[in-house]
């Protein structure tokens, strides 16, 4: 199964999902070059500190690019601006959050009682001050108290989470380190040192690799 990462810059890498030997594709270098829909069996986007309504031209060609996937049903996840972007191409509105940023670790809930490989609850980085309404046709998955929509599935091929599961120890330290002035007033009141001496959950690995394996139909599982 031939997977593609996009990547939007280099502090927010693929982390666990290195695992599944994807190519990567780093938009932020210059040469970089977008794969076709007709390449591509699954397809993730990571997150990054632009917003969907940036005029970037290989922004606006990603948003075609999904939308070709979309159209033809391929596997499709989208973490934080991933998701923003997937949400917005489905017809949903993307814009700052009115209560303000989630940023450092935060409980989300599960708002379904389809999926059984997904948990009640689980422990999460929050890295984002922007949200979104649910696309039509999208289901709701999760939602915390400062963000209704924290993730969607959209068919049984698209997702969109609006937290970072794939973040290992070694990972949070590029995004704190490139990006520590935006933890300052978060709505979670975490510190730099709250977020850089949490426990990550190890069950966030195996739930976001179930995600994987769940849009894939089954045919990559991550392990």
């Amino acid at each position: 199964m031939k997977t593609y990462i996009l990547q939007h810059v280099p502090f927010e890498n693929p982390g666990i999902l290195e695992e599944l030997n994807a190519k990567v594709i780093k938009l932020y270098e210059n040469n970089h070059i977008l794969p076709e829909e007709k390449d591509i069996d699954m397809l993730i986007v990571l997150g990054g500190p632009m917003s969907v309504h940036d005029d970037i031209p290989w922004l606006n060609h990603e948003k075609e690019l999904i939308k070709d996937l979309i159209k033809n049903n391929k596997p499709l996840l989208g973490i934080c601006l991933g998701a923003q972007l997937i949400a917005e191409v489905l017809g949903g509105k993307v814009y700052s959050n009115p209560k303000g940023r989630e940023v450092g670790f935060g409980i989300i809930n599960k708002e379904t009682n389809e999926y059984s490989f997904l948990p009640q609850q689980l422990d999460v980085l929050h890295w984002h001050g922007d949200t979104f309404t649910l696309p039509d046709k999208a289901k709701r998955l999760y939602s915390s108290t400062h963000c209704e929509n924290q993730a969607f599935i959209y068919n049984k091929n698209v997702i969109g989470l609006q937290f970072h599961m794939e973040t290992t120890k070694e990972t949070l330290s590029d995004l704190v380190e490139a990006d520590r002035e935006y933890i300052t007033g978060n709505v979670l009141n975490n510190t730099e040192e709250d977020t850089m001496t949490y426990d990550i959950s190890t069950e966030n690995q195996e739930v976001l690799l179930s995600m994987v394996n769940y849009i894939s139909g089954g045919q990559l599982s991550g392990k």
